[in-house]
C-alpha cells in the first residue's frame, strides 16, 4: 500500500517534469506575441531617428530645387528718375527678362523708355521708346563648366548621397534595436524557464512534505527541496528584474504614429520560442557578403558620391583659371520696329542699330585659382585615401561578425543536443529514484543542470540572432 501511494506521488513528479520539455515547442506560442519582423518594421516607420533619416531625402529635394534655380527665367525692371525745382530732369526706365541657358549662354529682352528735360545724350531713346534684343555669350572662363552647371551637378550627386546617409543611420538604428529585441526576448524567456522550473521544484517540495508526513520520508529530503524552492525563488526575482530592465530597454524603440513612446505595459509578450534553422544562419558565403558591403555598404557609398562631388569642383576650380572673356550683343528697335530700314550691306540691325560689347580680364599671376584648384585636388587625394581605410575597415567587420556567427551557429548545434542529453540523464534520474535506487540531492542536482543547460542554450540561440543582425549591419543592409 505504501508503495503504490509512493508510485502515485511520483507519477505526479514525473508528469510535472514534463511540462518544461514541451518549452520550445510551437503549441507554446501565444497570441499576441510581437515578433522581430513586426518589431523590426515598427522600429523603421514610427521611430524618431528613422523619421529624422527619411528627412534627408526631403533635404537633398531642396538643395536641388535651389541649384535648378539658377536656371530660371528673371523678370526684371528698372527705374530711376530726378525731379528738382517744378522740373523732370530725367526719367529712366527698362522692363525685361533675362533667360540663362545650359550651354553658358543669356539671352536677354527688355523695353526701354526715357524723358525728360536734361536727358544725357547717351540715353536719348525713340519717342515711343525702345526694345531690345540680345544676348550674353560667355567665351572664356564659364564657357563649358560654371556655377550654375557645378551647383546642379553637385546638388543631384546629393540625391544619393542623402539616400546613402539615411540607410546608414537606419542601419545604426537597427543594430541597436536588435540587440535590445533580442536580449529582451531572452530575459522573457528566461523568466518564463525559470518559473515552471520553481513550479516543479513547489511540486517535488509538496510530495516529499506528504511523504515526510506519511514517514516515508526524512526531515532532511524534506529541507533538501525547500531549499531548491528557495534558490529558485531568489533565480525568478533576479530573471525577473532581468526581464524589467530589458523592457525598459526595448521601449525606447517603439514608438506610435503619435511619436509616443510605449510604454513598458503596452509592449506585447515575447515570443516563447527560440529555434535554431539548420537552413538558415548564414546568409550568404563570406566572399558575397563582402561583395554586398563593398557595393552597396552606405557609409562606402557616402565617400565614392562625395569624391563626384569633389571632382565637380575641382572641374569648376579649372575653368576658374581661364581668362574671363564675355560677349554681349544687343539688336535695338525703333519701338516694336526690328527692321526699320535694309542698306545694301544687308538688314540694318547688324550695321547701324546695334549695341554690342566685350570684357575680358585676367590676373597676371592667378594664384587664387590656382590655390583652389590645388586645395580641391589634394581634398580628392584624402577622400580616396579615407574611401581605401573605410572599404578595408568594413571587409574586417564582416568577416569578423560572419566567424562569430558560424562559431555561434556551431555553439548551438552542439548546445542543443547536450540539453538533450541533460534531460534524459533527468528521465533517468527521476526513475531511479521512483525505484527507490537515487535520492532527492542527485535529482535536484540533475535537474539544476538540465535548467542551466536551458538557459546556456537559450543565451546562444539570443547571441545568434544578434550575429545574424551584426553581419547584415557590417555589410550595411540591416537597416533595407
Amino acid at each position: 500500500m505504501i508503495y503504490i501511494k509512493r508510485m502515485a506521488s511520483f507519477s505526479v513528479l514525473l508528469a510535472s517534469l514534463s511540462t518544461l520539455a514541451i518549452l520550445f515547442s510551437p503549441e507554446s506560442l501565444t497570441a499576441q506575441t510581437l515578433e522581430y519582423a513586426d518589431f523590426k518594421q515598427q522600429v523603421l516607420k514610427n521611430h524618431p531617428l528613422s523619421k529624422k533619416a527619411d528627412l534627408y531625402l526631403g533635404l537633398a529635394d531642396a538643395v536641388l530645387l535651389k541649384a535648378k534655380g539658377g536656371f530660371d527665367p528673371k523678370t526684371y525692371l528698372e527705374y530711376s528718375g530726378k525731379n528738382f525745382n517744378g522740373k523732370t530732369y530725367f526719367q529712366y526706365s527698362e522692363a525685361g527678362l533675362k533667360v540663362p541657358t545650359w550651354a553658358g549662354l543669356e539671352f536677354k529682352g527688355g523695353y526701354n523708355l526715357a524723358s525728360g528735360y536734361l536727358l544725357n545724350p547717351e540715353g536719348s531713346l525713340p519717342k515711343n521708346g525702345q526694345a531690345n534684343l540680345g544676348l550674353v555669350w560667355t567665351l572664356g572662363q564659364g564657357l563649358l563648366f560654371d556655377e550654375r552647371r557645378a551647383g546642379l551637378q553637385i546638388a543631384r550627386a546629393g540625391l544619393q548621397m542623402s539616400e546613402a546617409e539615411r540607410l546608414e543611420a537606419r542601419n545604426d538604428l537597427m543594430v541597436e534595436a536588435n540587440k535590445a529585441y533580442w536580449t529582451w526576448s531572452y530575459a522573457e524567456n528566461a523568466v518564463g524557464i525559470i518559473l515552471n522550473a520553481l513550479r516543479q521544484a513547489e511540486i517535488r517540495h509538496e510530495g516529499m512534505r506528504q511523504s515526510f508526513i506519511q514517514g516515508e520520508r526524512s526531515a532532511f529530503d524534506t529541507l533538501e527541496t525547500f531549499i531548491q524552492v528557495q534558490s529558485r525563488q531568489v533565480e525568478l526575482q533576479f530573471a525577473q528584474v532581468d526581464a524589467q530592465n530589458a523592457v525598459l530597454e526595448l521601449s525606447v524603440f517603439l514608438w506610435n504614429t503619435n511619436n509616443q513612446m510605449l510604454s513598458p505595459e503596452q509592449i506585447p509578450a515575447a515570443p516563447t520560442r527560440l529555434t535554431i534553422d539548420m537552413e538558415a544562419g548564414i546568409p550568404l558565403e563570406k566572399e558575397d557578403l563582402l561583395q554586398i558591403a563593398r557595393t552597396r555598404h552606405p557609409e562606402l557609398q557616402q565617400y565614392q558620391i562625395k569624391i563626384r562631388q569633389l571632382s565637380t569642383e575641382l572641374r569648376l576650380k579649372n575653368e576658374k583659371r581661364k581668362p574671363v572673356l564675355d560677349l554681349s550683343y544687343n539688336l535695338l528697335g525703333n519701338a516694336w520696329d526690328f527692321f526699320p530700314t535694309v542698306s545694301a550691306n544687308g538688314p540694318a540691325m547688324f550695321v547701324n542699330d546695334i549695341k554690342w560689347g566685350l570684357d575680358f580680364n585676367y590676373p597676371i599671376l592667378n594664384r587664387k585659382a590656382r590655390g583652389d584648384w590645388q586645395l580641391t585636388r589634394l581634398k580628392i587625394i584624402q577622400t580616396e585615401l579615407e574611401l581605401q581605410h573605410k572599404r578595408q575597415t568594413i571587409e574586417v567587420k564582416v568577416q569578423q561578425y560572419t566567424n562569430d556567427l558560424i562559431n555561434l551557429r556551431s555553439q548551438a548545434i552542439l548546445f542543443r543536443d547536450v540539453t538533450a542529453n541533460y534531460r534524459r540523464l533527468l528521465d533517468g534520474e527521476n526513475e531511479k529514484f521512483a525505484n527507490g535506487e537515487s535520492s532527492v540531492f542527485l535529482v535536484n542536482t540533475r535537474e539544476q543542470r538540465w535548467l542551466d543547460a536551458q538557459l546556456k542554450y537559450l543565451k546562444l540561440l539570443s547571441e545568434l540572432r544578434k550575429a545574424e543582425a551584426g553581419v547584415q549591419w557590417a555589410a550595411g543592409v540591416l537597416g533595407q
